[in-house]
């Protein structure tokens, strides 16, 4: 089912950073003007080397993970979609739908191209650029007189472990992770790294959120006791954890395929010709109409 790139990014935002939304005052157009002009673009070029399907040898990594995102404020008011996440050696490809925003992410050169299939336009950003933008924004979080920033900017949690789930506690939030021991470095490798990644690029396109550092802190858990998460539920305390304070909730269930179909390769060959004919435009224009209705 189609899904409107609107839709892709309050989900992923959900989804991916499980965060209330918080207005700090920045978004990435602001901060690309204080330092020094709009977002560059960095050209995947005729020089990129994509996948070659028939190109395999002992260091091709090509595998799926395929995840159901559920969000609720209640009982009554519930969202779903599903997503899949693409590896191909050097690449990941991460799609929402037929017709949905796809984002293509390069391990080696650590950029994304973000494609809108819709208005047949892409643009590229740099994961440094991300950063910068984050340690423009931080400031500004710390200075505010609340505890959720102050928390985001410097998160900590109550950890312990009941068999295969993770708690990670704490007055802000609540994660709970469903994992299982995962013996194929390269492939956890690979997906906490794009997650990571695409964790950071959340923050970056959604204006009035916070810092990616609580999930980031998750990820480190799972990445050091060799875990791949097949479920992590998420609750979200925007005023604290209070009786009668309202929470909201995510709920993500993973699938790893380590086989990609053919469907799997007819995608990433149409993502691959998207991003070489498409037109190139820089960061603020594609934000700006991937946005109008």
């Amino acid at each position: 089912m189609a899904r409107s790139v609107g839709l892709w990014r309050l989900g992923k935002f959900l989804a991916i950073l499980t965060l209330a939304s918080v207005c700090v005052g920045a978004s990435a157009q602001e901060t690309s003007d204080e330092n020094g002009g709009e977002s560059g673009v960095f050209h995947f070029d005729a020089t990129t080397r994509w996948p070659e399907w028939d190109a395999t040898n002992e260091s091709s990594l090509r595998f799926r993970v395929d995840a159901v995102v559920k969000f609720s404020r209640s009982e009554d008011e519930e969202r779903s979609f599903k997503t899949s996440s693409v590896f191909c050696d050097d690449f990941a490809f991460d799609f929402i739908g037929d017709n949905g925003e796809i984002i293509i992410y390069s391990f080696a050169e650590k950029k994304f191209a973000l494609i809108d299939p819709i208005r047949r336009l892409r643009t590229e950003v740099d994961v440094e650029e991300i950063d910068r933008f984050l340690a423009f924004v931080k400031p500004r979080l710390e200075k505010r007189d609340d505890g959720f920033c102050a928390f985001m900017t410097d998160p900590s949690f109550e950890t312990s472990q009941k068999e295969d789930e993770l708690l990670f506690q704490s007055k802000w939030i609540d994660y709970r992770a469903t994992t299982r021991t995962l013996d194929e470095p390269k492939i956890l490798a690979a997906y906490l790294g794009f997650s990571n990644a695409l964790c950071k690029l959340n923050v970056f396109m959604n204006p009035g959120s916070v810092t990616p550092l609580a999930r980031l802190a998750v990820h480190r858990r799972f990445e050091e006791e060799a875990r791949f998460p097949e479920k992590i539920v998420v609750d979200i305390y925007p005023k604290g954890k209070m009786f009668f304070n309202r929470s909201y909730q995510t709920s993500a269930e993973y699938k790893l395929a380590r086989r990609l179909s053919e469907k799997d390769r007819n995608r990433v060959t149409r993502a691959i010709h998207f991003a070489a004919q498409f037109q190139e435009v820089n960061f603020r224009t594609y934000y700006r109409k991937s946005n109008e209705r």
